[in-house]
This record gives C-alpha cells, structure tokens and sequence, in this order.
C-alpha cells in the first residue's frame, strides 16, 4: 500500500483522470499520468456541469454569427430578424447604386450629341465615375472607422439620391453660348455620384465582413447577384421612363428612391461602436507589402477589365448582324445576368475552398477561352472574317460565369492575407480592405473602355478580344506560383517542437515540459496516489 494514500479515491481527483471515450473516468492504476492530462488555460467541464456551460456560453461573444450560422453552410431564412434587415437594406443599396450608374447607356450619348458634345468627351463622361472611384475606395476605407459604418452609408445614399436628380436637371441646361457649361455641370455631378456610390459601396463591404466573418464570399456572391441586376436592369428601366416622360423622368425616380431609402436604413442600420484605434499599423500601403495581396489585386483588375473592355467594343462587332437596339441590349445583358447567377454559388464554394487562388486559376482560364472564342480570334484556327451570332451568345455566357468566379474570391483573400500581416480583426481592417478593393476593381473598370476603344481603332475586335485573353492567361502562373510559394513559407515556419494537438483540438504536453516548469499544472488540484 502506497504511504502517500489515505485509502480513499476523492471524486475530485477521478473526475480529472483520463476516460477512453468520454472527457474524465476513474482509473484504477496507483500512479497518475501528469502528462497525458490537457493543458489549458482553464478547465473544461464535464457534460454534467450545466453550471459551467452555462456560465461559458455567456462568456462565449458570437452575437455577430447568429447559432444557426456554423461553418456548415450560410442560411438566410435561420438569421436574426435583425440581421436580415441588414442584409436587405444592403443588398438594396448595391442594387439601386449601380442602377444609378447605368441610367445614361440608352440616351445619354444621344442628348448629348444634341448639345454638341461628340463623342469622346461623352465617353469622358462615363469614364470619370469609375477614375473617381480609384480615388475615393481608398480614402474612404481609411475614413470609415472615424466617421462610422452607419454615417457613411446615410451620407452616401443622401449624396448619391441628390446628384441622381440633378443630374436629371441637366436637359434644361442653355447651349446657346457652346456646350462647355453642359460639359463642366456633367462632369461634376458624375464625380459627385462616384463619391456617394463608393460610400455606399464601402460601408455595404463593411458591414457584411463585420457581420459574417466565417462566409464572407457567400455573402459577397449574394450581393453581386444585385449588383448584376442593378446593371442589368439599368438600362431597361431608364429606357422604359425615358420613353413616359423625357430625359428628366429615369433620374427623378431613380433618385427619389434612393433618398428614401435614408429615412428607411437610418432605422434598420445599428449603431456604430465606439472608434477604438487599432494597435496595428493599418494603411493600404501596409497592406500592398504582401505579394499574395499584389497578386490578387492584379487579379480584381483583370477580372474587372474582362467586363468592361466589351462596353465600347462589342457594339460595333454586332453591327454586322444588322440587330435592332432592343436585340443588341439583350446580348449585353447575357454576360451579366449569367454573372448575376453564378454569383453565390462561387460565393459558396469559395467559403468551403482551402485557398481561394485555387477557384481563380479556373476562372481566369475559362474567361481567356470566351474571349478568344468571342473575337472569335486566329489562335483557335478561325479566320479573320468568322463572325457567328451563337458562338458571340456562348461567349457571353462563358464570361459571365467565369468573371464571376475571377472576382467572387478576391474579398476574402484580401481579408486572409491582411491577418496573416498582422492587422487585427475589426472594422479598422474590414473598411481598409474594402477601399482597396474598389479601388482595384474601379481602376479595371476604368481602363478597359479606355483601353479597348484604343484597341478597337487599332488592331480590331479579333485581336482586342486576344490580348484581353493573354491578360487572362498571364494571371494563372502568377497565382499558381503564388499559391505554391506561400504552401512553402508556411510550412518552412512550422517547427517541429510544435506542441501536438490531439483530436478533440485540446494541446498536450510531452512529461518533462509539463512537469518542467510553467503554470499550467497549478489550475489543477494537488491529486494523489490510490492505494493499490
């Protein structure tokens, strides 16, 4: 009989000792296994101590992910009736922000035209809401945690709704004296727009990574099935207005709206917390210091070119077809709306994907075979004259679901890498990388009419839609090498004295660690020897 024992196994003592299939048993062995016993920084209690789980999910702060929300999958209809309303009044404001922005495709140029602006300064004019852009995404990720989530989005509804309307006004703008008035009025309010809309854009990011930390890609594809119908719908809209009630109608109803949704979203959003200064280093600059983040915003601007390369050069390519407006409107709107409907499924496969380069490697391949398909272009054996209106309809569809599945990823690897340099995760960082996003994508969105006017004028559509695709291309070894790189740092990191996790995920320590020194034995109480 051991002299260190009483006689007497204490409950307290068996419930510490390890059980085969359950947390703790009674072990009948006269020496005790300090090292097979988990190390934590507190006590984990048995399935019996309702008192203590009650106690730990008090504890536990996941108001932000509702309990139906698990990295199982993303549901709507078990949110919180709070977070739902959120997520609609989000939703809605993508929708009606790029609606505004796609009013003037049907009858600007032509008002235009009339006040004798040709058309370059017309093409200026659509063009600066997207240059802004690159601007504005930037300064405001870096302003939102000082102003609020909650200001930012009412001021850019309010800002957006305003020059929407007046920019309606602009049919009642005096030419007699030349257009240069009409011009600098246009313009302005275009800038004015951009800086509205990316504040409505970067709050929207925002919140929804705030949110829904665990599937931010779902719920960013969600939100681009809005984006997809705010252009696709755009058009039609404004065309259907214009037609009731002139140049004025499609920018008093569509800014009406928008100014109403302040009133609606001052109720629905939440308050803001308190602006707490971030203890890491937080600036886009910081952030471009990684070159998984380079490579990704490369990425978005590519992803972004794709789609708006095709805005002044897939007109003139369809002439050839003698289709009406009507008909022409409808082949733009096939890239979007596959697009629109592809969005959350890439969504969320990405929040169930181990690295999102693995879904842009694909896209990107698959986008660089619609546009060599679309030119139709000479490396795929097609001559210089082929031109069917089937293969431009498969083309378009085959961009749209694969642009989509380029794009979707960016945000949260954006997100993945801006914790991996150290910047915590909170609305300081959320807001910092949305800008930086819409300042890549708007950048995209900017050159490719620019780029591809040029390109039209000067090698043709074929070889335009060709060099988008080499674009494309280029981009698959930079995020395969990239993926392999960072698979090599992180492990090169991992050491192999590495403390073991055992399958429940709690960390153990080998014998002489564990008795060796350190704090870790003190929570448990003294345990003694059984006597044999």
């Amino acid at each position: 009989m051991s002299e260190y024992s009483d006689g007497e196994e204490t409950d307290e003592s068996a419930s510490l000792l390890p059980r085969k299939n359950g947390p703790t048993e009674r072990v009948p062995s006269p020496y005790v296994n300090y090292a097979a016993l988990p190390v934590t920084p507190k006590l984990t209690p048995t399935t019996q101590d309702t008192e203590y789980q009650q106690i730990d999910s008090e504890n536990d702060d996941s108001s932000s992910i509702p309990s139906s929300e698990s990295i199982a999958g993303f549901s709507f209809f078990g949110l919180p009736r709070k977070q739902k309303a959120i997520l609609i009044s989000v939703f809605m404001a993508d929708f009606l922000s790029y609606l505004c922005l796609s009013l003037l495709a049907p009858f600007f140029p032509q008002e235009a035209a009339s006040k004798g602006v040709n058309d370059t300064i017309s093409g200026w004019i659509f063009g600066v809401f997207a240059l802004s852009q690159v601007v504005f995404s930037p300064l405001f990720g870096k302003l939102l945690p000082y102003v609020g989530i909650k200001f930012l989005f009412l001021s850019g509804l309010f800002l957006s709704g305003g020059c929407t309307l007046l920019f309606g006004a602009m049919a009642y703008v005096p030419v007699d004296n030349g257009p240069l008035t009409f011009v600098v009025l246009c313009f302005v309010l275009r800038v004015f727009l951009s800086v509205g809309c990316t504040a409505i854009n970067t709050a929207c990011f925002t919140v929804c990574a705030k949110e829904f930390p665990d599937h931010i890609a779902t719920v960013f594809g969600i939100g681009e099935v809005f984006v997809g119908v705010g252009f696709m719908s755009g058009p039609a809209i404004a065309g259907v207005l214009y037609g009731l009630g002139g140049f004025f109608t499609p920018f008093l109803v569509i800014g009406v709206l928008i100014i109403l949704c302040v009133p609606v979203n001052y109720i629905i959003l939440p308050q803001d917390e308190p602006f707490q200064q971030s203890e890491s280093k937080t600036s886009s600059f910081v952030l471009m210091k990684s070159p998984s983040i380079i490579v990704a915003s490369l990425g978005i601007i590519v992803a972004s070119l794709i789609w708006s390369i095709l805005d002044p050069t897939l007109e003139p390519h369809l002439r050839e077809f003698d289709l009406g407006p009507e008909l022409i409107g409808v082949l733009f709107l096939v890239m979007s709306a596959f697009y629109a409907i592809s969005s959350p499924i890439w969504g969320w496969v990405a929040d169930r994907c181990p690295d999102n380069r693995l879904l842009m490697i694909p896209g990107f391949l698959f986008s660089a075979l619609g546009m060599l398909l679309l030119g139709p272009s000479s490396l795929l054996g097609f001559g210089d004259d082929y031109n069917e209106l089937w293969l431009n309809i498969v083309a378009l569809i085959i961009l749209g679901i694969s642009a989509s599945l380029a794009l979707i990823p960016t945000f949260d690897i954006y997100i993945e890498f801006a914790e991996e340099l150290g910047f915590e995760e909170d609305t300081n960082t959320y807001s910092l990388v949305a800008g930086l996003w819409g300042s890549m994508y708007a950048f995209g969105d900017f050159l490719g009419p620019s780029l591809g006017g040029t390109l039209l004028d000067e090698v043709g559509f074929q070889w335009c839609c060709t060099i988008t695709a080499i674009a494309c291309l280029a981009m698959i070894p930079l995020l395969f090498f990239n993926y392999v790189y960072d698979r090599c740092r992180r492990r090169s990191k991992i050491k192999p004295t590495e403390k073991p996790v055992s399958a429940n995920g709690e960390q153990t320590r080998l014998l002489g660690d564990s008795l060796g020194g350190g704090d870790h034995l003190a929570s448990y109480p003294p345990l003694r020897a059984t006597e044999v």
